[in-house]
């Protein structure tokens, strides 16, 4: 994915534009969105500007660009997914691969690297060391699917977003992943 893929948009929030996908492997391309929210911390575009402007200030100085952007007095209490966003080359990578002293890079991240990402994440967050082992990209569009069922949402509206191409695939999660939802012995008064 390179920059000139994710647009903010003033009502919806980010596009993003997949150019190929595990659905989608002669290329038509889609595009996804993430909704603006209330909270800054968990708002999609919020996340993105931030990190576009690490990105913008990598590209525009390299290292030293980043840390003067990073030590600016401001913390992070507000939103800022409608202040702008910093312009940056089209294609260049926007997801990049960051070296083990914490130094952005200019490659793009590795799929690997997103795996590490998520296990290093959960681990941090408490997951069980076995668990963590099994997590993996996946995982996300996974628990997606088990999280949007438990919230109510339909299968098609699961599937417009994850771009299963059949319901039997969203379902095949929810049965394992939420095998009560929908599920009579709910209702049975047991």
């Amino acid at each position: 994915m390179v920059c000139g893929d994710v647009t903010v948009h003033r009502h919806d929030g980010l596009h993003v534009r997949l150019r190929k996908s595990k659905t989608d492997q002669e290329g038509r391309g889609a595009v996804k969105a993430l909704p603006y929210n209330d909270s800054h911390q968990t708002c999609p575009p919020c996340a993105y500007v931030r990190w576009i402007q690490v990105v913008a200030a990598f590209d525009a100085g390299g290292r030293s660009s980043v840390i003067r952007l990073l030590r600016k007095p401001e913390a992070f209490t507000e939103h800022v997914c409608r202040g702008g966003v910093p312009r940056t080359a089209a294609r260049a990578p926007l997801l990049r691969a960051v070296a083990k002293n914490g130094n952005l890079g200019s490659t793009a991240l590795s799929g690997a690297a997103i795996h590490q990402t998520i296990r290093r994440r959960a681990e941090h967050a408490g997951y069980d060391p076995t668990a963590v082992t099994k997590l993996g990209g996946h995982s996300l569009r996974a628990g997606f699917v088990t999280q949007g069922a438990r919230n109510g949402a339909d299968g098609s509206a699961i599937a417009r977003q994850t771009g299963h191409a059949s319901l039997d695939s969203v379902e095949v999660y929810r049965r394992e992943h939420a095998p009560l939802l929908g599920n009579a012995v709910v209702d049975i008064g047991l």
